[in-house]
């Protein structure tokens, strides 16, 4: 993993600060933020710059946006997708792994982690992240309420479309998803014809003309012939998922 480490000057107090404004760590006493401070380094990527590449994340670390933007992409090895994420400034990327411990080697075979633009990333040791949370209940506390709320978020928007042919549709089209270097939209150059992208995602035709059809519906996508501008992300990983 490349990185530009920040001078030791520009640590201590502004990784507390910065732990601190994030959700899971806000309103805990001084001294445990300053705990998990002392486990962390606040790193510097340039645009374009991996914070890690395909094969060389194993859960050691996880990390916080403190200010910029990562874009995390997966690679499903059974069905070829990419599945990509956009972190803006406050997100995590690692941490309900981080937490229970869970086995990552395998899985960070398929995971890159990229600065769309320059940003300071805050890299926490997950081993000492442990330690902490066994011995601080009100981080754990903390912990419990954010996962909480990021599940019923989840369940409250809901899937948008539960058939399985169209999940596989919206899976098959990240395929064909890349980012423009100039105007920095997600956008499909060019639609591949709707035969094509059905024998992709095992699905009959109408299904593929259905599901592209919903995604402009939805504001998710819109037509820019001869291809797609992709206008939420996102939501559209979330639909592929």
């Amino acid at each position: 993993m490349s990185a530009t480490p920040l001078p030791s000057s520009s640590q201590g107090e502004d990784l507390a600060a910065a732990l601190a404004a994030a959700s899971p760590f806000a309103d805990l006493p001084p001294a445990v933020v300053k705990a998990v401070a002392e486990i962390s380094q606040a790193r510097f990527y340039n645009a374009g710059e991996a914070v890690f590449s395909l094969g060389q994340y194993d859960g050691d670390e996880f990390f916080l946006v403190k200010s910029g933007r990562l874009k995390a992409a997966s690679a499903d090895p059974e069905s070829g997708a990419l599945l990509i994420d956009e972190l803006p400034a406050g997100e995590f990327f690692g941490l309900a792994e981080a937490v229970v411990g869970e086995e990552t080697a395998a899985g960070g075979r398929h995971l890159t982690l990229t600065a769309e633009i320059d940003s300071t990333v805050v890299a926490i040791d997950a081993a000492g992240f442990r330690a902490v949370v066994a011995q601080r209940p009100s981080l754990t506390r903390n912990l419990m309420l954010y996962f909480a709320r990021a599940l019923a978020a989840t369940a409250q928007a809901g899937p948008v479309q539960d058939s399985a042919p169209e999940r596989r549709v919206f899976a098959a089209l990240l395929e064909y998803v890349e980012r423009d270097a100039v105007s920095g939209l997600w956008r499909i150059p060019r639609m591949p014809r709707h035969r094509e992208l059905a024998e992709k995602a095992g699905a009959d035709e109408a299904a593929t003309a259905g599901a592209i059809a919903l995604l402009i519906q939805e504001g998710v996508a819109r037509r820019d012939y001869p291809g797609l501008i992709i206008d939420d992300i996102a939501e559209l990983n979330r639909l592929a998922s």
